[in-house]
C-alpha cells in the first residue's frame, strides 16, 4: 500500500515536471561553477504594444453632419427691389436691365480637429456627385481658408489634395467655406453635395 502511495506520488510528480518543459513559455537559466568570480546570467524581454488611434472631427461637437448653406439674392433694375419671398404680380419699375444675383462670398466656419499616434497623418478630401448635375456651381467655385495647424487639404473643393499634420499632437483650426463662380449664369434649383473628408495614419 505504501509503495503504491509513493508511486501515485512519483507519477503526479512527472506529470508536473513535463507539463511544465512543454509549455509555451520557458524561463532562461544559466549557471557558473568554478573558482574566483562566478556568474549566471538571466534575460528578460520587454514588450509594449501601442495601438494606433486617429481622430477626427469637422463641425460641431455632436455627431450629426453639419451643412454650410448660402443663398442667392436677386435684384430687379432700375430701382434696384429685391425679389424675396413668395410674391405674384406684385408691380415693378424694371428698366429691361438683366437682375443683379449675388450670393454671400463666406457662409459659415468649422472648427476642425485631428490627432493620431501613427507615424505621419494625413487628411484629404472628396467630393459626391452634385444632387442636380448642371446648371448650378462648380467643386471650384467653393475656397476655403483656414486657420489654425489643421490645413484644409487644398484650396479650393476643386482641387482636393491631401496634407499632413504631426503625431501625437492636436491639430486644430477652422475652414471658412466661400462661394464664388457666376451666380448670375446660374439656373433656379437647389444644388447640394456632400464633401467627405478622410483622416489617415500610416
Amino acid at each position: 500500500m505504501i509503495r503504491s502511495s509513493i508511486a501515485h506520488r512519483m507519477l503526479a510528480i512527472s506529470v508536473a515536471a513535463l507539463s511544465l518543459f512543454g509549455g509555451a513559455a520557458m524561463a532562461e537559466s544559466q549557471y557558473g561553477a568554478g573558482t574566483g568570480t562566478i556568474t549566471a546570467q538571466a534575460n528578460v524581454k520587454l514588450s509594449v504594444v501601442v495601438p494606433k488611434l486617429i481622430l477626427l472631427r469637422v463641425g460641431a461637437t455632436n455627431t450629426t453632419q453639419d451643412t454650410v448653406a448660402w443663398t442667392s439674392t436677386l435684384s430687379i433694375p432700375g430701382v434696384p427691389t429685391n425679389a424675396l419671398g413668395t410674391a405674384a404680380n406684385t408691380p415693378v419699375d424694371w428698366s429691361g436691365a438683366a437682375p443683379t444675383v449675388t450670393t454671400a462670398t463666406a457662409a459659415g466656419a468649422l472648427t476642425v480637429y485631428a490627432w493620431t499616434n501613427a507615424g505621419a497623418g494625413t487628411i484629404n478630401c472628396a467630393m459626391g456627385a452634385w444632387n442636380i448635375l448642371t446648371g448650378g456651381p462648380a467643386n471650384a467655385d467653393f475656397t476655403v481658408a483656414t486657420t489654425g495647424t489643421l490645413p484644409h487639404p487644398g484650396a479650393n473643393l476643386g482641387a482636393c489634395a491631401s496634407t499632413a499634420f504631426p503625431s501625437n499632437v492636436v491639430a486644430t483650426g477652422t475652414w471658412t467655406y466661400a462661394l464664388a463662380g457666376t451666380p448670375a449664369s446660374w439656373r433656379a434649383n437647389t444644388y447640394t453635395n456632400t464633401i467627405t473628408y478622410t483622416a489617415q495614419g500610416i
